[in-house]
């Protein structure tokens, strides 16, 4: 019966081992993949080159369009709150 638990165990770890490694490759990956595009893919585009220099107050304004998305969300919570549960 200990050999059972052994291997049961020992497959496990090799198991979680695997996912383990593998996702700390995708997290280096895509780490990777997103400095080799800010630093050579987008540097033509204005607004990605000002969120990269950390210049975001150079973006367009959208006071007026966030304004109404409160409004709109700010309704939506209020009807849902005020309708009587089923």
């Amino acid at each position: 019966m200990g050999g059972l638990l052994e291997s049961g165990f020992e497959l496990m770890m090799i198991g979680m081992g695997t996912v383990f490694s593998f996702l700390a490759l995708l997290v280096v990956v895509t780490q990777s993949m997103s400095w080799v595009v800010l630093k050579f893919g987008l540097a033509s585009d204005p607004h990605v080159a000002n969120l990269r220099l950390g210049a975001a107050d150079k973006l367009p304004s959208t006071s007026k369009q966030s304004a109404q998305h409160v409004a709109a969300i700010a309704v939506a919570l209020d009807t849902h709150l005020r309708t009587p549960p089923l």
